[in-house]
Parts: structure tokens; sequence; C-alpha cells
């Protein structure tokens, strides 16, 4: 297994920190608070698989402008990559031999994904160079698909020949343990937000006697929107209202839907906030739902915690075991039972959360995770 430790030295003899490229497909915003304390202790570079030219024109991507970085402090290239679109899924091949370079300089490498091409690329290239090798897994059993088959045993085999695998919380955990990878190789952290952005909002009391529930996501099938908009119109009272923020596929289907149920009055659609406003928007509500069908985490679950709010989300959701204990969650066992939960939050509503648990889970927290994985303490 390749070591690497904090400090390296040069050809002449020189120390330097070590060399870390991370190749992601984007940077997403509640990753650039993970990248800039990891900087601090290493040499970081991030090399992005999506150009921001695609990024801008990615209809129903839910992404502004803030899903691209200024200036982090640290290197942030994209690589010259050819896509491919299938659903929701994006594949990326390396189209240019610069990012493999970068590659070479490098004493270690964090693959942010696995089943684009240019993940092998790189996992190749860097056993044949020697370097060390950290994956970032996700998924859970729930949300991982190809349980069997050549898909399965294509993605066991990447994993088994990292040198090290970091995950979110203990549902990924599970499944990265499944695929057969020792338990000293899998490195669990808390998948964070910059929560204590999200904890100096200041609330907005609403009407009394009226309580506001809030989605925020894609408008897809497996978001479960549909299924959101019955258990409201079943469960809420007449005076909750409902506000739904995001675009996707189904959005003309969904006004109709709660038109028919005759909640029209009571929801509001809001087709695209910037991840910097929605502080303001979690202001002015009371309670998260989250009823998706399969979801790999949910980070929004973080960010309304942090801003206080309740949370309502399904059982299928990554983020539930590592947040079902906490204050103000409410755990539906899927979409279909979302009502009773939205029900209980309501009669259980008291205020805003005033110390959320989850702000003792920070995107620093997360970072050490990652320098652990990557960085050896032996040999400094």
């Amino acid at each position: 297994m390749r070591m690497v430790s904090r400090v390296q030295t040069d050809v002449r003899g020189r120390k330097r920190k070590a060399r870390v490229l991370w190749v992601t497909n984007l940077a997403a915003p509640y990753r650039l608070p993970v990248w800039r304390r990891l900087a601090e202790e290493v040499d970081l570079q991030v090399e992005l698989l999506e150009p921001r030219e695609r990024l801008a024109v990615d209809e129903g991507a839910n992404r502004g402008s803030d899903w691209v970085p200024g200036d982090a402090g640290f290197p942030i290239r994209e690589a010259r990559t050819a896509r491919i679109k299938r659903g929701e899924g994006r594949y990326y091949f390396l189209s240019d031999p610069r990012t493999l370079r970068r590659l070479a300089t490098a004493d270690a490498v964090v693959l942010g994904g696995w089943e684009s091409p240019a993940y092998w690329q790189l996992l190749f290239a860097a056993k044949a160079l020697r370097k060390r090798t950290i994956g970032f897994y996700e998924s859970t059993l729930a949300t991982q698909g190809f349980a069997t088959g050549p898909i399965a045993w294509a993605r066991r085999w990447f994993f088994a020949r990292l040198d090290g695998v970091v995950v979110p919380g203990p549902a990924a955990a599970q499944a990265v343990e499944a695929m057969g990878v020792d338990a000293a190789r899998i490195h669990v952290g808390f998948n964070a937000v910059d929560s204590a952005r999200f904890a100096q909002v200041r609330h907005a009391p609403g009407r009394e006697n009226a309580h506001r529930f809030i989605y925020v996501g894609q408008l897809i099938p497996r978001k479960e929107v549909g299924s959101l908009l019955q258990a409201f119109a079943d469960a809420a009272e007449p005076q909750d209202v409902l506000r739904i923020i995001g675009r996707g596929a189904l959005e003309s289907d969904l006004r109709s839907l709660a038109s028919r149920l005759g909640i029209a009055g009571r929801v509001s659609w809001q087709s695209f906030v910037p991840n910097s406003d929605m502080p303001a928007e979690f202001a002015r509500a009371d309670t998260l739902v989250l009823p998706s069908s399969e979801e790999v985490w949910g980070l929004v679950v973080n960010e309304a915690l942090a801003a206080g709010l309740q949370v309502v989300v399904t059982q299928n959701c990554g983020v539930v075991p590592s947040v079902r204990d906490m204050e103000g969650v409410f755990i539906a066992s899927g979409p279909a039972d979302l009502g009773p939960s939205l029900r209980r939050a309501r009669a259980q509503y008291s205020g805003r959360i005033a110390e959320p648990e989850i702000l003792e889970h920070t995107p620093e927290e997360f970072a050490e995770t990652f320098r652990d994985a990557i960085i050896q303490t032996g040999g400094e």
C-alpha cells in the first residue's frame, strides 16, 4: 500500500507539503469549505470533469453561479473531457493528457466517483505511477444499482484496488463493506455543509397557527413530490402552506395535481433559488420535507436542521442513519407514509430548534476524515 506523510521531500531533500490531486465532476458549494480546510495541510489541486459552459446550459440541473467557484485559495481547473448523458447520469472520458501529467507530480489522488471512464483512466495511471489512491463513495445499499452482474463486479474490482475509501456516513460504509473492502481501509465521516451560515439565519414568524412546510430539490420521479402533495392535502390543516423550490420534467404535472387536490392556493412554486439565498428561504419555513424514494444522502436535510427547522425524511435517504436521533427529525417509512409524519411534525412543533446537533458536524471535521485517509502519520 502506497504511504503518504504530511511532509514530503523533493529531489534536493527540501521539505514540502504532500501534493494531492482531487478529481470530481463538479465544484459543489458545500465541498468548498472541505477543500479549503484540507488545503491548509496539503498542497491541494482540484480537477473538474464538468466544464462550466456545459453546466450553464444543463437543463434541470438546479445549479447556479455558486457551482462555478471563483478564487478558492488553491487551484481549481477544468479537465478536457468528452461526456455522455444518460438520464440523471453524466459519464466522462479524459480527452487531454494534462490531467494525467498533474497526477504524475502528485503524491496522492482522490477520486470523486467510479462510474466514469475518467476515474478508471486515473486509477490505472495512479497504480502505474505508484500514487496513493483514495475513493469517495456516497451510495448506500438502498441507492446502489446493480447488486449483481458485470457492473457490480466492475465496482467491486475498482474499490478493491484503492488504498482507502472515504464515506459520508454509516449507510455508505455498509455498502462499501458489502463490496468486500476491508473495514480498515474505510474512513467514515459525516457529510457536511457550511452549517454555520445556515445557523445565523433569523427566524421570520408566520401567521398564527399556520405551519410552513418546504421542499427543495428536483421535480423528477424519484423525488416523489407528488406523494408530498398528496400527503399535504390529506394531513395539513387548512391554514398550512407548502413551498416547493426546484425545477424538472414533472413540474407541469405536479402543478396540475395540486389543482386537482384542491391545494393550489396553498402551494407556492419557485423554479430556482441559489444556494447562497437558501438561508433566507429556511427563515420563512418550519419543516423541511424530503420525500424521496431513493436518495444517496440529502444535504438539504443538513441545511434545514442547521437553520433550526424540523425535518420529515423518508427512510431510504442516506442521511437517515446519521440524523435519526437528532431533535426535530421525523422518519417516514416511505413516500406513501408521509402523512402521519407531517401530522406529528406539525403537532410537536414548538418553534426553532435552539441548539441544532447538526452544528457539531462541520466541513472542517469532514476534511479531517479525508486527511486521515490520504496521510499516513508514520515517517514524517
